[in-house]
């Protein structure tokens, strides 16, 4: 057995010493592994403290509006319907340029941090002031804008109110400007320098101190936007490693660990110039630091103790960028005398001979070829304004130049020419009597009338989730454009989802069938009924409302009774209420989501209705173009039409109660009969109501190419031959071919 033992062993005895060493340097490192993870909390221990106390710094704000750090990470929400921000500059991520942030004490808000807040708190976008509160600020400071931070410890300030700074309008400034409140900044200089800065840049700008790398606090620090939030990520180490007293120091050595940046004193040619005050009483100093030229080159100044020396200190600046300002409107005022009339700008040269202005010819009472489409027409009211009173202004130049020599006679002719970067040119030929020999002298003037100053209006803020509330009128003659309108509808409106309201209006003749099979608007019902139960759960409905015409001698239709419109809208709004959004169009029309948006955006409750121009199509058997693209060989814009408008429904009550006396308010179908007569049948129309009768509400015309109407014979005889074709095209259609079916 022994034997058996020993010769097995020594058989195998590079395999059981294999096994043995394994089993060794196994026990050797579990070993060191427990001893690891025996440690490893131990040395957690301090860091995790540390990280808890910097969270408790940086949140001592008691500042109602401040956020606070969350220490567990919120859940995340479930994706829901994409919001799109309140304001275009916060979707394209447009930033205001300054910020400035004063560090200030409870003792001096009232003194020197008011008197700051009055010199550049109306030049700059946002000033906040930043201080110790214990509990509650004191009611009886008297000034806005001011954070308190409950730490007392004045080493800690920078950063709390690096992270209230960056939480609070870290997407809203470009630039974030620190100072104390000692130091007077000349804001007008400080806004410069910032915007001749690249904000792609990592910028921390300021006067360096003595012997040191970092910014001083007191001379002002700018700090990019980019710089504010690297610096809010590292607020934890950069709490753990203040061990100064120096503000200054502590944020330099913050800005260094974080982005490995020193104070910069030049940045793209542009610095941050200081000057340091050698004497409390800065009255009697004045007149010698105003011929030092780093004094008047500073864009902060300190320390200011006094009250009255913010003001000296404003006073001077704001009169030295005065002369400055001088100095530059003289340089730009000696050029100009070049060009005619002084000061403005000379019209725009075109690329080539087709792009030059249009002129037009005109004589006292009428202009020629206004158009396309017009031969020649009499002034407006406006122009015929503008002619009186430029020849009143020759007639006084002429009186003045040439004393008692020449006597006015009258306009022989003129052209007009519009540039839309200076204005309209006027070139005038006038008849004089020369009072010394009695012959006739014409002779021609140059007039400018300048474009005036663009004003910007104020306009109530609107979405593009208003719903549309389409009133649609069909006629019995109409019932085939009808299905393809409802057609076209459901494909480009219904199947997006958009959220529309289609209300047809379907007209019928005093002896007409409405049941059954013989309702000429059967098959559309059938239709609206299908759309409806469709798209019974989205927001695009379909629904009808019936109006019988009266009894008259032959059939009544829209195009030759106007107040029809009146008499549909006046019977529409009862269904569909007068807090809604109205667009009336007709079945020629074909509408696109654009338009709906455009529709959205531009009809505002109690401010504005929309008119808009559509393009027409011309007859395509003459044009030989089929197809709705907006050419000047298939149609044109079609500046006489005014019968399609959206407007709220409050709006048009409002207008139209006005308007009662000149059109009879329509609430049942028997009222029609009071609006088809001799006297309203063809009395104006809803967009010259508004016009006239709601004088607080903007009338807005403009082109749209997503409104597109499709060729009809026009019913109007002054307007019936504006669709056939242009000019072009008809004179080919006379050369061409003898007879044609139009």
């Amino acid at each position: 057995m022994y034997k058996s033992l020993r010769k097995i062993f020594s058989e195998n005895v590079y395999l059981f010493l294999g096994i043995f060493i394994g089993m060794y340097f196994s026990s050797m490192l579990s070993t060191s592994l427990d001893t690891t993870c025996n440690r490893h909390p131990k040395a957690q221990e301090v860091p995790e403290v540390k990280h808890h106390m910097a969270q408790v710094i940086i949140n001592s704000s008691v500042d109602k509006f401040a956020p606070k750090v969350l220490l567990k990470k919120p859940s995340p929400s479930k994706k829901g319907k994409l919001i799109r921000p309140r304001y275009y500059s916060t979707e394209l991520g447009i930033r205001e340029k300054l910020f400035v942030g004063i560090f200030t004490s409870e003792e001096k808000i009232n003194n020197q941090a008011l008197h700051i807040n009055k010199t550049i708190g109306h030049l700059v976008d946002k000033i906040k002031f930043f201080m110790t509160a214990q509990y509650k600020m004191k009611t009886a400071l008297n000034l806005t804008g001011l954070v308190g931070f409950t730490d007392s410890r004045s080493k800690y300030r920078p950063f709390q109110v690096l992270k209230y700074v960056c939480d609070t309008f870290g997407q809203e400034y470009d630039y974030y400007f620190f100072a104390n409140d000692y130091t007077f900044i000349n804001a007008h200089k400080l806004k410069d320098v910032v915007k001749k800065i690249s904000v792609s840049m990592d910028i921390y700008l300021g006067t360096r101190v003595e012997d040191g790398s970092y910014c001083s606090l007191d001379s002002g620090i700018i700090i990019s936007n980019s710089v504010l939030k690297a610096l809010r990520k590292h607020l934890d180490w950069c709490i753990m490693n203040a061990i100064s007293e120096d503000q200054s120091e502590n944020i330099g050595r913050c800005i260094h660990h974080s982005l490995g940046l020193s104070c910069q004193e030049t940045v793209q040619l542009e610095s941050l110039p200081s000057f340091k005050l050698k004497h409390f009483e800065l009255g009697s100093h004045l007149k010698k630091l105003v011929q030092n030229q780093y004094f008047n080159s500073a864009v902060t100044v300190y320390p200011v103790l006094q009250k009255d020396d913010f003001y000296i200190l404003n006073a001077h600046f704001l009169k030295q960028r005065l002369m400055t300002l001088k100095d530059e409107v003289n340089d730009l005022s000696s050029p100009l005398t070049e060009n005619w009339p002084p000061g403005q700008r000379a019209g725009s040269k075109p690329a080539t001979r087709f792009d030059l202005p249009k002129q037009l010819y005109f004589n006292m009472s009428h202009v020629f070829f206004s158009d396309d489409f017009t031969n020649i027409r009499e002034h407006t009211e406006a122009e015929m304004m503008d002619i009186e009173n430029i020849l009143e202004e020759i007639k006084s130049e002429v009186a003045n130049k040439y004393k008692k020599d020449l006597q006015f006679r009258k306009l022989m002719s003129g052209i007009k020419t519009f540039d839309l970067s200076r204005g309209m040119d006027y070139t005038l030929d006038i008849s004089f009597r020369d009072l010394n020999t009695g012959k006739e002298v014409i002779k021609r003037f140059e007039v400018c009338k300048p474009l005036g100053k663009i004003e910007f209006i104020p306009v109530p803020y609107m979405t593009e989730n208003t719903r549309v509330n389409i009133i649609l009128p069909i006629q019995e003659t109409e019932i085939s454009l009808g299905v393809d309108f409802l057609t076209t509808y459901a494909k480009t409106i219904m199947d997006r989802k958009e959220k529309t309201f289609l209300m047809l209006v379907f007209l019928y003749q005093f002896n007409s069938e409405s049941k059954g099979t013989a309702d000429p608007f059967h098959e559309i019902k059938n239709f609206a009924t299908k759309a409806t139960s469709k798209y019974r759960n989205d927001d695009a409905k379909i629904a009808w409302l019936s109006v019988r015409l009266p009894s008259y001698p032959r059939p009544l239709f829209v195009q030759e009774n106007q107040a029809l419109n009146f008499a549909i809208v006046d019977l529409t709004l009862k269904k569909i209420g007068l807090d809604s959004l109205s667009l009336l169009l007709d079945v020629y029309c074909n509408i696109t989501v654009d338009f709906l948006n455009r529709v959205r955006m531009n009809t505002i409750p109690h401010f504005q209705v929309f008119s808009p121009i559509p393009f027409r199509q011309y007859n395509p058997k003459i044009s030989q173009h089929s197809s709705l693209e907006i050419n000047k060989y298939s149609g044109h814009f079609d500046r006489e039409e005014y019968k399609y408008i959206s407007f709220y429904g409050r709006d048009y009550v409002f207008a139209r109660k006005k308007y009662e006396r000149f059109m009879p308010l329509v609430r049942t179908d028997n009222d029609i009969s009071n609006v088809i007569d001799e006297d309203h049948r063809n009395t104006g129309n809803i967009f010259e109501m508004f016009l006239k009768f709601s004088e607080n509400l903007h009338c807005m015309r403009a082109t749209e190419m997503n409104l597109r109407i499709k060729y009809h014979e026009e019913k109007c005889p002054s307007r019936r031959n504006l669709f056939l074709g242009t000019e072009n095209q008809l004179a080919k259609l006379l050369l061409t071919e003898n007879n044609i079916l139009l």
